[in-house]
């Protein structure tokens, strides 16, 4: 069976609703969890729908449950409604053992039960994963690239029926990060905050939500400046783990020092204040904390480093090694520079391995 981009299930479940009759087996897989949390709540109520929801479905986690009850339950015939749902998580997590214990009801779908099993990051190349993929209406849930976030910032404030200025939409995302279940809970902070308001502003966001991401990357700068590798190192740690991949990480760094650059640019020109801030390209209320982050680099470590930043990019994009090598290289170089004292023509360092 082909596979679905998220839009597509979407129609096909509309379809299925008008028709009165949806896959028997559905496959979320994917790396975002927001997502497909989503993509379960709306196929559970909409193939529920006009049934006793509390005798027709079941939720599992495959880490807990034997497969042959999940086989039962979906065996067995729905109670005063059409159809049951039967929800089994975390399948990645399943041994072939407990594949071939399923494995009768991918030959024989039960007409009257809906199977949804839900998997984070799975090997396609493993038999069973591949008759899953033959059998069932299969949905891989990505994560959105950085130029989207902005835009469901704005899909989920609708959801929560806000409307959210651009500017705020984007600092939202440079706050946040790219974690769409954190978002949302930045939107409901900021629906309680609002009251019977229903537009964000700027201002709004800059009260309300949590500075998590834009905090990590300070703490990540500062001590690349202070030369502090093991401490550069466990920040890098807290990004990758807030859900940023390797290349944004880069991009992230590398606009928050040409920022810093900027700030000494435009204080040596004698700018100050919101003239200052607008030169920077950052708001006003954040001048402070930029230009005392800003006093600990000097104009020639922060070109150099931009420098180190561009050919890491470069790197990632193009190399066959671990992402995480040029990650812990490119922490090791920055903290390591002493460019202040070296001349122009060596202040180009070079990346162990780049061609």
């Amino acid at each position: 069976m082909p596979q679905q981009e998220p839009q597509q299930f979407y129609n096909s479940v509309e379809v299925a609703i008008e028709k009165g009759q949806f896959a028997p087996i559905y496959f979320f897989h994917g790396e975002e969890s927001y997502l497909i949390s989503q993509a379960l709540n709306y196929l559970k109520i909409c193939s529920l729908h006009g049934g006793a929801t509390d005798f027709n479905f079941n939720n599992f986690y495959a880490t807990d449950v034997d497969m042959n009850t999940v086989r039962d339950e979906v065996e067995t015939l729905p109670m005063m409604a059409p159809r049951r749902v039967v929800i089994l998580r975390e399948v990645q997590e399943m041994s072939d053992k407990e594949w071939t214990q399923l494995e009768p009801l991918f030959a024989s779908p039960v007409a009257t039960s809906v199977l949804i099993l839900v998997g984070g990051k799975i090997d396609k190349r493993k038999r069973f994963f591949k008759l899953l993929l033959e059998q069932a209406v299969t949905v891989e849930f990505k994560k959105p690239f950085e130029n989207q976030i902005a835009g469901w910032v704005r899909h989920i404030c609708r959801a929560h029926k806000l409307t959210i200025v651009d500017e705020a939409a984007q600092l939202v995302h440079r706050l946040v990060g790219n974690q769409l279940s954190e978002i949302e809970n930045e939107v409901c902070k900021l629906q309680d905050y609002l009251g019977e308001r229903t537009e964000v502003t700027v201002e709004d966001v800059t009260q309300c939500v949590s500075r998590k991401r834009e905090e990590s990357v300070f703490n990540l700068t500062a001590s690349i400046a202070n030369g502090d590798r093991s401490e550069s190192l466990g920040h890098l740690v807290q990004l990758l783990d807030q859900g940023q991949n390797e290349i944004g990480i880069v991009q992230m760094i590398a606009r928050h020092m040409r920022i810093l650059l900027l700030l000494k640019q435009g204080q040596e020109f004698g700018l100050a204040g919101p003239k200052l801030a607008q030169h920077a390209q950052v708001p006003n209320y954040y001048l402070k904390d930029y230009a005392s982050q800003a006093r600990g680099w000097s104009a020639k470590k922060l070109e150099n480093s931009l420098l180190v930043l561009a050919d890491t990019d470069r790197a990632l994009k193009s190399s066959p090694l671990s992402s995480h090598i040029w990650l812990e290289n490119l922490i090791l170089r920055t903290c390591g520079l002493s460019l202040q004292s070296q001349p122009e023509s060596s202040a180009r360092p070079a990346i162990t391995g780049l061609k």
